[in-house]
């Protein structure tokens, strides 16, 4: 079936009932409020006595569902697009005959769903039993929750005038197969130093933010793209212009991601700039896999990074797998799960494979593992991340992730990744800098997110700098709101 004429009583809730279809159909085409599809299905409703009665049904079936209206609108809105998306999901469950390892959940944040219970005074077995009851979450999925939140609430949160800081790096020596993320091939460099210098501007309007809000950083990261991919001597003026944030931040962090840019020079200005956290990701050990998703490196080059960074006295490196790369197997992942657990790093996160129209990994959907056996290798990863002594501790999920599974990082007691932490549970706010980012504050009392973000293009954002500057000073400091800047209620991310 390739098309489902889907009715709603609200355009408002068009896309979020379309997301639980594709649960179940993949990609399905779904028209919306237009006759034609292969399958038609229709939702309804209507308010009577102070509750909201909804109707789903394809023709067959019907789900019925009664929620009272508390008067409070932000909630109201919600629950409403809870009770169109479980209709939706009670429907195909019934049709398809199977649940969804996440159940009816399409978020990025499951774990907001458990607090949002504990911050009911309920226990934590109370909580998770509550998110099984209305969600359909499996129990694996369930306690994976309950350990990542378990161990989350041991970590320090953020103080109020706490801040977390991101650069981002937007090249990479050559463009990943599976990569969705903003980023230009390095090519010829001639990008590299304009670059570096705009960014330069923006890391010190920045720091002068910072002493006028009185704000004190937190935890650093600079990502990408890849940040190594820049010349020595470009990675030091980057690293020598951010040293008053990072001086004064419990974790700083660089993704080294790519092997094939890790050199004694690039290892040794991390150092020099007190850089606590490295990644050398080699997202499977074998050659034949790398070599089909563009990776351009070999399991040897990524020992020898990783035997360098040891060497050279890196006490938290991180390595990133992917589960469900094109031609490989159980046995396959197994295999590199097993080489991983010789390299002993700190810290691991475990990703699924998602298949985004954006990148070029939709081209290789013929050779990509089945769901079943994605599931089996994700589950591999969290086994042998327990062997290592490591605990889940953030987790986030993607749209068209193989197999409905989930990506999750992993660290031994004591290296749970703060910046991590706070970006998936938004519980810090966000100056971030670079093509592409986007800072964020955040507004406890109002219970929502304002955002600014900076221009994707690197040649906007070298011609527009000032401008992405002004826009974190508008966003922390008030003033009249740019169009960049968007303000959300704090999404329930079911």
């Amino acid at each position: 079936m390739s098309t489902v004429s889907l009715y709603a009583a609200s355009e408002t809730l068009l896309s979020d009932m379309a997301e639980v279809l594709r649960l179940y159909m993949g990609g399905v085409t779904v028209l919306a409020n237009e006759a034609g599809g292969e399958m038609t299905i229709r939702h309804t409703e209507e308010i009577a006595d102070g509750v909201r009665v909804v109707h789903v049904t394809d023709g067959e079936r019907c789900e019925e569902s009664r929620e009272r209206i508390t008067g409070d609108a932000v909630v109201d809105k919600r629950l409403r697009r809870r009770q169109a998306k479980l209709g939706v999901y009670g429907l195909m469950k019934r049709r398809f005959g199977f649940a969804p390892p996440w159940g009816s959940l399409t978020g990025i944040r499951p774990t907001r769903l458990l607090y949002a219970n504990l911050n009911k005074g309920m226990t934590m077995d109370e909580a998770v039993h509550e998110l099984q009851r209305v969600f359909d979450v499996s129990d694996e999925k369930a306690a994976v929750l309950r350990e990542i939140v378990q161990v989350q609430q041991a970590l320090t949160l953020p103080a109020r005038d706490e801040i977390d800081l991101y650069i981002g790096i937007p090249f990479c020596v050559s463009r990943c197969a599976y990569c969705s993320f903003l980023s230009g091939e390095v090519g010829k460099g001639e990008l590299l130093a304009p670059y570096v210098e705009a960014l330069e501007r923006e890391i010190a309007q920045t720091i002068a933010l910072l002493e006028e809000t009185g704000l004190r950083p937190r935890a650093f990261y600079m990502g990408g793209g890849t940040p190594t991919a820049l010349p020595a001597p470009l990675l030091r003026r980057v690293l020598r212009a951010a040293q008053p944030l990072t001086a004064r931040c419990r974790e700083i962090t660089v993704e080294a991601g790519r092997p094939d840019t890790i050199d004694r020079d690039k290892l040794q200005a991390l150092l020099d700039y007190g850089v606590t956290r490295i990644s050398v990701n080699p997202q499977t050990k074998h050659d034949e896999t790398l070599a089909r998703i563009g990776r351009r490196h070999t399991c040897r080059q990524t020992e020898e990074a990783y035997a360098l960074a040891r060497q050279m006295g890196f006490s938290h490196i991180n390595m990133d797998l992917i589960a469900g790369l094109p031609g490989e197997n159980l046995q396959m992942f197994e295999e590199t799960l097993t080489w991983l657990r010789s390299l002993a790093p700190e810290s691991m996160t475990v990703h699924t494979l998602s298949i985004k129209r954006s990148s070029l990994l939709h081209l290789w959907e013929a050779q990509l593992p089945d769901g079943e056996m994605v599931a089996d290798m994700v589950r591999a990863g969290a086994r042998t991340a327990h062997e290592m002594g490591m605990q889940p501790y953030y987790l986030y999920r993607q749209k068209y992730m193989a197999g409905n599974q989930e990506n999750v990082g992993y660290a031994l007691p004591g290296h749970a990744c703060l910046y991590n932490v706070e970006m998936m549970e938004e519980t810090a706010n966000v100056l971030a800098m670079g093509a592409g980012a986007a800072s964020k504050r955040l507004f406890d009392r109002q219970g929502f997110i304002r955002r600014a973000f900076n221009v994707s293009d690197i040649r906007q954002y070298i011609s527009r700098v000032d401008e992405m500057a002004q826009r974190k000073r508008d966003l922390f400091l008030g003033g009249n709101a740019p169009a960049s800047c968007k303000s959300e209620n704090v999404p329930e991310n079911a």
